[in-house]
């Protein structure tokens, strides 16, 4: 996706946005305070919010001139946002209607749940209602739909990893980083702090007042293999 001179023109909600792209098998952070314009370019990037003014593209394919429709990116991508949904039913349930786009048989989905709540240490809450369960937990059930859908594009807005276990927070991120790496999916992290101790971000995008102001890259270079020395006795 690449978005080019895009304008988003409300009051308290300005953005302008001279060029971005997404590359797949990429995993991006878009860092800034409070306000600065995260949570609103992400819903540019999904789809779910209508541009003033500039162009999107998607797959080569230009927004303004309608050769593609934003359904087809929505039915691409999965957009968990800020606020935790409040489902009415059990982990199990959710997460088995997120991985029905897999069309798998109902008993090869219900290992591939169980499977995963498992390897999270969630097995015992799989029946629980949702609704009794803490906000926490639930949001880490939301986070985990990632893994049981098929998408190209996955955006989070604030994923809350402050209130959450470190195991949790580190087996999530690497898990999801293989994901993005091996399927060619593009990530799209959206937080107040930094996620770069976490190994896991290749671009980051700095905001501040509706534009992104700073572009850094944090690939993870390889150290360069040291020369043997030589033991003189």
């Amino acid at each position: 996706m690449q978005l080019e001179n895009v304008k988003i023109k409300k009051a308290g909600r300005n953005l302008e946005i001279f060029t971005a792209t997404l590359f797949p098998g990429i995993v991006y952070q878009i860092q800034g305070p409070n306000g600065s314009g995260k949570s609103t370019l992400l819903d540019i990037f999904a789809h779910e919010r209508k541009i003033d003014e500039g162009n999107i593209y998607f797959e080569g394919k230009s927004g303004s001139k309608k050769q593609y429709s934003g359904k087809f990116v929505k039915n691409a991508t999965i957009y968990i946002r800020q606020d935790t949904r409040i489902y009415k039913q059990t982990p199990v349930a959710t997460l088995n209607a997120a991985i029905r786009t897999k069309q798998l048989s109902s008993a090869t989905a219900y290992r591939s749940v169980m499977g995963l709540l498992e390897s999270y240490g969630l097995q015992e809450i799989a029946n629980v209602k949702m609704k009794d369960l803490s906000s926490v937990t639930r949001k880490k059930i939301e986070l985990l739909t990632v893994f049981l859908r098929d998408s190209r594009l996955v955006i989070i807005d604030d994923p809350a990893f402050e209130s959450m276990d470190e195991h949790f927070v580190r087996k999530f991120l690497a898990d999801l980083k293989k994901s993005v790496k091996q399927d060619n999916r593009t990530l799209v992290l959206a937080q107040a702090q930094s996620l770069l101790r976490y190994r896991v971000i290749d671009i980051t995008l700095v905001m501040h007042k509706g534009h992104i102001i700073r572009v850094e890259k944090t690939y993870q270079k390889k150290s360069p293999a040291r020369k043997p020395q030589n033991n003189k006795s």
